[in-house]
């Protein structure tokens, strides 16, 4: 087993939802943590930890390859890298700019940091069931044929064929986990979840969009950090897909919502034909890393609304 303990471990994206989970947890376990960020001010909820020196936070944005000789001796003797930058919306109105931008993120990004990390025990790499597009089966498991249908889906894939390249051509054990969508507090993101959960605080309509009764496979935060600390130990090139394994209708999410918050919302649906359906085979987890989901969809809703609530995070999501 791999020993977390005193390992030197980067994390780029360390400031985002999964990260800055992770980055505690990997303090609590004894790492030397440091974190790669586009923005000092996107600290937040590690603040505290980078002020007490916990947390080592080296302020830098992977697409900006040119300054990247500048961060070179803060990256010394790195022995794990954890690679969680990412960027799920479409950030631009023209696809060629979306396309580019997921390219940059995703691959010149982790190409050049590699350069800099010549001495690396692992990779870990947070990829997506977005890789998989529309499946051709489900549940769908880590064999199931990869065809993304998002800049985002591709990008990933393409992240995912390079690392798997450099982890052969320098024998480097290389870990992709391919999470479903990942909910719970410290969720800054436009997805379903924080979207519904905005409009259901403020009486707003929540619009579905889908065909009917399509479903999806949500995890909680911490259960998916729980995942990647047991790859770490395990520390072996391998593939996971990381879920509940449980599928929840979208309706059925605005529901609970409204029903938890007492919202006055009203659910308003718009179907479509080119959605479907998502849920993840999550055995080869159960088997290898012991990995088992600890929190239900009721109580993990709770946990983010209230942090929702608590944090002010609840400006208006059109």
């Amino acid at each position: 087993m791999y020993k977390i303990k005193n390992k030197n471990i980067l994390i780029t994206g360390g400031t985002g939802q999964i990260g800055s989970f992770l980055s505690e947890s990997l303090v609590d376990n004894g790492a030397n943590v440091t974190v790669l960020g586009r923005k000092i001010s996107n600290l937040k909820e590690i603040k505290s930890l980078v002020e007490s020196k916990k947390i080592k936070f080296v302020e830098y944005d992977l697409i900006n390859e040119k300054n990247l000789e500048l961060v070179r001796t803060k990256l010394e003797n790195i022995d794990y890298l954890l690679h969680f930058s990412s960027e799920m919306a479409e950030l631009f109105s023209s696809l060629l700019k979306n396309a580019m931008h997921s390219v940059n993120l995703n691959l010149k990004g982790i190409i050049q940091l590699l350069k800099f990390l010549p001495h690396l025990d692992g990779i870990l790499y947070a990829s997506s069931i977005g890789v998989y597009g529309i499946p051709k089966y489900l549940p769908i498991d880590e064999e199931c044929p990869t065809n993304p249908v998002t800049f985002y889906g591709c990008g990933k894939l393409g992240a995912e064929k390079y690392l798997k390249l450099f982890s052969n051509t320098h024998s480097v054990p290389l870990t992709i986990m391919r999470y479903s969508s990942v909910y719970g507090p410290r969720n800054r993101s436009t997805q379903v979840i924080p979207t519904f959960i905005k409009k259901a605080l403020h009486n707003e309509k929540i619009h579905l969009t889908g065909i009917k009764n399509r479903f999806r496979d949500f995890i909680y935060v911490t259960d998916a950090v729980d995942s990647i600390i047991a790859s770490i130990e395990r520390n072996e090139t391998d593939v996971y897909n990381i879920g509940s394994g449980v599928k929840i209708k979208i309706n059925e999410i605005a529901e609970k919502i409204i029903s938890i918050i007492k919202s006055e919302s009203v659910i308003t649906k718009f179907y479509r034909k080119t959605d479907f359906d998502s849920v993840v085979d999550i055995s080869k987890a159960e088997n290898k890393l012991g990995f088992k989901p600890k929190t239900c969809l009721d109580e993990g809703l709770k946990y983010e609304i209230e942090w929702h609530k608590k944090t002010n995070d609840t400006k208006m999501v059109n």
